[in-house]
């Protein structure tokens, strides 16, 4: 497609081209009626030729833009010039996930599961809205602004659109690259529900927190082939330090059968969040902080052993009586003699 950087889209003045995909480009825009930016999305030509697939377009576009939620992308306008259809949304200024992941690898475990949960809950609501991504991978994950604290779902509802017979044959060669992130189901052809969705932000936690996607494959029918029959290799495998309660939700959310699955994004959301409360229940900081502070030392109390003893004075011993003992003696001598003198009489 002819790069339409410096030309006009109705009121929106195209400014720089920011991607392209095999759906569509995305320019940023400015707008002179309120002084801002906003971002373009342009389909390709190609895909204007179905007129079936234009009106569901149009009529997702709307249904998109009724969805008001802090981590989904907002849809200002729809229109249409000449034959461009485009779509404008806000602006937003932070990079993508895929960039992120690509300059740390690895991100701590809190903070790939703050992502998740922020994700997770914004399918949640565009779910019970009746609205399915599809196409959920870091590139369509953007940040709010540098400090990457507010993840953003975009692209939302496009992959839904290619219901047609002719819009799924274009499509076919679209998705190339893209099947890394789908659902078993998706890449067998086969109908996909919300637990599709449920599926891809599990591949997208799961290379969050290991470095790597779940499968890797030279060719996408190849990458199809490992999606649809391995088994999920452990993400402890990949990083063995890795709490045993993110391996146990990645199971389950990456499970190859839907009724195996979180049956809702709101479910997937509650687990998550139960994750993180059991590993901030687990490191207990204030109980550490209590535990590497000085030990204060008490005195022991006094014992009887300890106390020291109470002397008291001896009793002064007392001097013999001889006089007694000396006075029966005499006596019985003077008995003797007596006795004796009077028998000889």
């Amino acid at each position: 497609m002819t790069n339409l950087t410096g030309s006009k889209l109705g009121k929106y003045e195209l400014t720089e081209r920011l991607g392209q995909g095999g759906i569509a480009e995305v320019y940023k825009a400015f707008q002179p009626g309120v002084e801002r930016f906003v971002a373009s999305k342009v389909l390709h030509g190609h895909l204007a030729n179905s007129g079936d697939f234009v009106a569901r377009f149009q009529r997702e576009a709307r249904a998109i833009g009724r969805l008001h939620h802090p981590n989904i992308v907002r849809v200002i306008d729809f229109d249409k010039e000449a034959d461009v259809h485009y779509m404008i949304m806000d602006y937003i200024q932070g990079g993508t996930l895929a960039t992120y992941l690509k300059d740390r690898i690895i991100l701590p475990v809190e903070e790939a599961l703050q992502i998740s949960a922020q994700l997770a809950d914004a399918l949640a609501y565009a779910h019970e809205r009746g609205m399915i991504h599809r196409d959920i991978k870091p590139t369509n994950v953007m940040f709010t602004d540098d400090t990457c604290a507010q993840a953003v779902l975009t692209d939302f509802g496009l992959a839904r659109l290619c219901d047609s017979a002719d819009a799924k044959l274009t499509m076919t060669g679209a998705m190339v690259g893209t099947p890394t992130y789908m659902s078993p189901e998706a890449v067998q052809g086969e109908v996909c529900d919300e637990r599709t969705d449920i599926y891809s932000l599990g591949v997208v936690l799961y290379e969050m927190v290991t470095g790597k996607t779940p499968y890797v494959a030279n060719t996408p029918y190849s990458m199809m082939m490992k999606q649809a029959n391995e088994p999920l290799p452990s993400p402890r495998t990949l990083n063995p330090a890795l709490p045993i309660e993110i391996e146990l939700l990645l199971l389950k959310a990456l499970a190859k059968d839907p009724p195996d699955r979180y049956q809702t994004a709101a479910e997937l959301a509650g687990a998550i969040q139960q994750v993180l409360t059991t590993l901030a229940g687990g490191q207990a900081p204030q109980t550490m902080a209590r535990s590497s502070s000085p030990v204060e030392t008490k005195p022991l109390p006094k014992t009887r052993a300890s106390s020291p003893a109470v002397t008291k004075p001896l009793p002064k011993p007392r001097t013999p009586n001889y006089w007694l003992p000396l006075a029966l003696a005499i006596g019985g001598v003077l008995l003797v003699a007596f006795l004796t003198i009077f028998l000889l009489i």
